[in-house]
């Protein structure tokens, strides 16, 4: 299996420790994000990545160069950032089956990966359970399926929040090609996930308990905690 990780970003709420380090290259406890990353992924079998860059690019690059733990890699840059849609469509010419995707700053238990390629359908949706949904793009469900992904609603049908590691058929690549740009002026990933559902593609989801988005400072602090119970 293949999989392509979202390095791009730069992270401006993580500010100032990105303003020097990649958001991909922050370290939880000694030690970077992707890396951490990637040695969940060999647990399961990847052995070719993609990185999306963008940002202090050439630091992600200096360090992982085209092998790092027998995983071979690939650098696309995402030249202009216009979502993520747009991110994971320039890793189209890497990709030739079902792929796992992962934002780079996204914390989260192996175990995860490991339940996450059990499923047999098209593709997988990670959530977490959230007390304000509102806040979260969410999924709408039924029994295993997911039947629609909705954006900051003031009334969520669920309490299940979308979160950015997924499993993609490569089919996604041309769904991001027919999305248009969402209310924001960006390309979304759920769009074109949507764009998949609603031509029969059959997406199901998969519950995390413990995962941690690092967009904050202060979410970087409980990284370090998590990363340490997780033992990563």
């Amino acid at each position: 299996m293949k999989a392509v990780i979202l390095a791009g970003g730069r992270g401006k709420r993580l500010a100032p420790i990105t303003d020097t380090i990649p958001k991909a290259m922050i370290p939880i406890n000694g030690k970077p994000m992707l890396e951490i990353i990637l040695g969940q992924l060999k647990t399961i079998g990847v052995a070719e990545i993609v990185i999306v860059i963008h940002h202090l690019k050439n630091k992600i690059m200096d360090f992982f160069s085209d092998s790092f733990l027998g995983i071979k890699i690939h650098y696309v840059e995402q030249k202009e950032m216009k979502g993520t849609a747009d991110a994971v469509l320039t890793a189209e010419q890497f990709i030739d089956g079902t792929f796992m995707c992962i934002a780079c700053d996204s914390l989260f238990d192996t175990q995860l990966l490991k339940r996450i390629v059990k499923h047999t359908s098209d593709g997988v949706i990670t959530v977490c359970s959230v007390e304000d949904p509102s806040r979260f793009g969410v999924i709408e469900t039924d029994g295993e399926k997911v039947t629609r992904i909705v954006e900051k609603s003031p009334h969520p049908p669920s309490n299940l929040a979308n979160f950015s590691i997924y499993l993609f058929p490569a089919t996604i690549f041309d769904a991001c090609k027919k999305i248009s740009k969402s209310p924001r002026g960006e390309y979304e990933i759920t769009d074109a996930i949507q764009y998949l559902i609603d031509h029969g593609a059959r997406f199901e989801y998969e519950v995390g308990k413990d995962i941690l988005d690092i967009g904050t400072l202060e979410q970087f602090k409980q990284a370090q905690e998590l990363a340490r119970k997780w033992g990563l």
